[in-house]
This record gives C-alpha cells, sequence and structure tokens, in this order.
C-alpha cells in the first residue's frame, strides 16, 4: 500500500472518530497508527468503506463497552454462540427480556431466556456464569 493510500484512507477513518476525540489531530493520529497496523499485521493492500467504518468503531468503542456484551443475564456471550444455531444465539443476545433457571444440577444450569422470538433453552455450566 503507497503512503498515499494510507493517509487518505487515515483521514476518512479520523473523520469517522473525530467525534469522539474533538480534535481532528489527536483522531488523524489514532486512525494513522490503526491503518499502519492493519498494513503491517495484515498485509493490506486497500481499505473498503467496510475497512474504514470497522476501524472507526474499533478505534471508538472502549473495553468498558466491549465487557458490557460480554454477558447476557450472567450468561458468557461465547457459549450462548456455541451452544445455540445462529438465530437463536442472535435472539437472546439482541433481544432478551427477561430469563429463568428451569433445572439446576451441581456442575450446570438450564437457562430459559425469554426473548421476542419465543423460549429458548440451553444447559450452561455453572463455571462460566457471572457472579452476581
Amino acid at each position: 500500500m503507497k503512503k498515499s493510500q494510507m493517509f487518505k484512507a487515515a483521514h476518512e477513518i479520523a473523520h469517522e472518530i473525530v467525534g469522539a476525540t474533538d480534535n481532528y489531530q489527536i483522531a488523524f493520529s489514532f486512525a494513522l497508527k490503526e491503518v499502519w497496523r492493519q498494513v503491517k499485521t495484515y498485509n493490506k493492500k486497500r481499505f473498503g468503506d467496510a475497512a474504514i467504518v470497522n476501524a472507526g468503531i474499533r478505534l471508538v468503542t472502549t473495553p468498558e463497552m466491549k465487557r458490557q456484551n460480554e454477558y447476557v443475564e450472567g450468561v458468557p456471550t461465547w457459549i450462548i454462540r456455541k451452544n445455540l444455531n445462529e438465530q437463536e444465539a442472535f435472539a437472546v443476545c439482541n433481544t432478551t427480556n427477561s430469563f429463568d433457571i428451569v433445572r439446576e444440577t451441581e456442575k450446570a444450569e438450564l437457562v430459559s431466556f425469554n426473548t421476542d422470538y419465543g423460549y429458548v433453552e440451553m444447559w450452561t455450566p455453572k463455571s462460566v456464569l457471572a457472579v452476581a
């Protein structure tokens, strides 16, 4: 990737994230570092529109915001995606209204999620549940 292409991509990303920093120079600095990281890591030859938007989102998402989406009612999202099909996992992660513990064993719980699409049940190990 040529330097002029890298700078153009960095400017586009900076325009996406300037609202989060309130300073274009700082936004451009972060964007240029992100472009350089992606070029070195992934050997990128060009940046498309989706890559620019995703880079902007990645730069303005704080670790607290990422952790906030790691659990649904105390159940980690990775185990939801592992144990349920794509549609069920989407429903549980995005439209859960409430949940109930249906059954419990020594090492696992059967959790029922009430979603906008109906009830979804799954077993989850107690060892991965968030402690309230």
